[in-house]
């Protein structure tokens, strides 16, 4: 992230359009570094079942607002509840955390990193970016997660 990058976000903290000036900003960040085919950005209630789509690279296929029952599935355990950044590296990986892995399948993804947006010791959301098998490795989830911090105003706003 370049000072130019925190200029742009304050000023998205600043705007009046809110979280989606906000959203965006850290949107364009996640993506000059990681690059992703699919993004997408979950707010989630602590405890609830199903989160909440906020923010999509495709929308047509991934709208924002839809929602996702992933608190009771073993990615939610991990990155929601446990607050753990996952590494989903192959096909076999996304088949077992996504109900939708086909679907992602069809848009080239085979690899996902995701992390957890926390915020006063609890989650409220996810990040997850998408790419083919070998785009990601376990540095790149670590660059993720430390980037997971951005979203917490914007998510906080919603």
């Amino acid at each position: 992230m370049t000072d130019i990058d925190l200029v742009r976000l304050a000023g998205a903290y600043a705007a009046k359009a809110q979280p989606e000036a906000s959203l965006d900003v850290v949107a364009d960040i996640y993506n000059c570094r990681f690059k992703p085919r699919l993004m997408t950005f979950f707010a989630w209630d602590n405890g609830d079942d199903m989160c909440r789509r906020v923010w999509s690279n495709n929308p047509e296929k991934y709208p924002t607002s839809a929602k996702k029952k992933m608190g009771p599935t073993q990615w939610g355990q991990t990155v929601l509840r446990d607050q753990t950044p996952w590494f989903g590296k192959n096909e076999t990986a996304m088949r077992e955390a996504f109900p939708d892995h086909e679907l992602i399948k069809s848009l080239g993804c085979s690899a996902c990193l995701s992390v957890p947006v926390v915020a006063m010791g609890k989650s409220i959301g996810a990040i997850s970016v998408l790419h083919e098998e070998g785009t990601y490795s376990p540095s790149d989830l670590n660059d993720l997660a430390t980037l997971s911090s951005l979203l917490v105003a914007p998510l906080l706003m919603l």
